[in-house]
């Protein structure tokens, strides 16, 4: 219940002693009493910050109350104007409530009756007061809590997507309020969510917890655990409040223990593994070099010998990927031309390229550039790029290598940018494509470009993607150019 409540009552009346009655009954009850005999006095009384109850006479010298009530309403869009007519206007005075009236009195009026209509209203107007205090204080919750908040509509349209929602994801609350949460959960509804929302309203006390990525505007995914819980009335209807908390680091904390753990047992199995296979694959190639000299004319026989070669390379070039992954590095920087290098790569990737249309261009910047590299290793890095540039893009194949000089804070570097012509990455692949253990490739061990970033790490640069340009891939390489790293 409302607590007592002492209003701000403007009493339009023009026969002076039905005031004085009024003012009796109304003083003694506490409230604030003005008077005004006309419509235009009333106008002049009423103010938008001080009237909360207008007892409205039905006759009045200068208009009706029909007349007066939307222009009252105009000057005081709070207050409740309760109308005040005889037996004979009840008609109209039911007119007026679907006009914007509060309520009705009968003259004359019995105190009991005045008493009982003004508690109605107070109570309202305390209920009013309450809920938009409780609005004000989830709205400042909202704003404040470091997770994401949607509220749900019975068919899973999104009727509210909090600020902090907005800034994980990228989406604009004005872009998601109407659509349908299926559009930003990249792995549909879970049922729990679906249930729990078809069941609305349901019990105030149930909250289920559910876990769902959410996928962000450019693409990529946050993982979310959400809590969900029905609330009685938002915007006049039962909805569903959802709280998401963003795992996603946690998750890929996880994922890298589990990667370290892997790696660790790859490399206590790695060094015997390479040795044996090493000898097996040298003894198996030997063999094979003596039988390709023994089927010399046999083009069909030699083609068949030439694909167990390659078959061999392949197998012995992931043998080295994962024991150089699960080596530890040592650089040894020197001085060295990028565009030699670069060439000195390429001239290793003929047998990739061979049939191809594929071309390296160097930029004049590049062609001049001198970099602080371990040639061996960089080599590495150059030719795990270009291979993928060669498996990602259709002929013709253009490479194009650039260089410039940037700062780092305080520290001068050479930045080398490598940009093919092939297709370009997602926003997964983007965001992934350093990850251990991660390829789109059918063939491979997804450890690529992984050692390029341990070994661009160990010579202190590093090692990125480049903007997404609506097209092609740019891999830049920052490299200190400070001799004495």
């Amino acid at each position: 219940m409302a607590p007592s409540q002492t209003l701000e009552v403007l009493v339009v009346e023009d026969d002076p002693d039905a005031r004085e009655n009024l003012r009796d009954v109304l003083e003694l009850d506490g409230h604030r009493v003005e008077f005004a005999s006309t419509a235009a006095e009333a106008l002049a009384a009423a103010r938008p910050e001080r009237t909360e109850v207008v007892l409205l006479d039905w006759k009045l010298p200068d208009a009706t109350a029909l007349e007066t009530l939307p222009r009252l309403k105009a000057a005081a869009p709070d207050a409740d104007v309760v109308i005040v007519t005889g037996h004979g206007d009840f008609d109209r005075a039911v007119t007026a409530l679907r006009e914007g009236a509060a309520d009705y009195l009968l003259k004359p009026i019995a105190a009991e009756a005045l008493r009982s209509s003004l508690g109605r209203l107070a109570q309202r107007r305390w209920l009013a007061q309450e809920k938009s205090r409780s609005d004000a204080m989830f709205r400042n919750l909202v704003l404040a809590a470091p997770c994401l908040i949607m509220i749900l509509r019975r068919d899973l349209t999104i009727a509210y997507f909090s600020p902090f929602a907005e800034r994980l994801t990228g989406h604009a609350a004005d872009e998601c309020v109407g659509r349908n949460v299926a559009e930003l959960l990249p792995d549909g509804v879970p049922e729990d969510l679906a249930d729990a929302a078809a069941q609305l309203p349901a019990d105030l006390n149930s909250t289920r917890s559910v876990q769902a990525p959410i996928r962000c505007r450019d693409g990529s995914i946050r993982w979310t655990i959400w809590k969900l819980q029905p609330i009685p009335d938002f915007d006049e209807a039962p909805a569903l409040l959802a709280v998401g908390q963003d795992i996603t680091e946690q998750k890929r904390a996880t994922e890298q223990l589990v990667q370290s753990e892997r790696l660790a047992a790859i490399g206590e199995a790695m060094t015997g593994l390479a040795h044996e296979s090493r000898n097996a694959l040298q003894r198996s190639q030997a063999f094979l070099e003596l039988l390709a000299s023994q089927l010399q004319g046999q083009s069909d026989s030699l083609r068949l010998v030439g694909r167990i070669q390659e078959a061999q390379h392949h197998l012995h070039q992931l043998y080295e990927e994962v024991r150089q992954y699960a080596a530890p590095l040592r650089v040894a920087p020197r001085p060295c031309g990028v565009r030699d290098v670069i060439d000195e790569t390429w001239a290793l990737l003929e047998h990739a390229r061979s049939g191809r249309d594929a071309e390296l261009v160097c930029s004049r910047a590049a062609a001049a550039a001198e970099g602080l590299m371990d040639r061996f290793m960089m080599q590495q890095v150059f030719r795990n790029i270009l291979e993928n540039s060669l498996a990602a893009c259709g002929d013709p194949v253009r490479i194009n290598v650039d260089c410039q000089s940037v700062l780092e804070g305080d520290r001068s570097c050479l930045e080398i940018a490598i940009r093919d012509n092939g297709p370009g990455l997602s926003a997964e692949q983007r965001q992934r494509i350093f990850d251990p253990f991660y390829t789109t490739k059918t063939r491979g061990t997804g450890l690529g470009m992984t050692l390029c970033r341990r070994i661009v790490d160990a010579h202190g640069g590093a090692i990125g993607v480049g903007p997404d340009q609506g097209g092609g891939t740019e891999i830049l390489i920052r490299l200190p150019a400070d001799p004495e790293f």
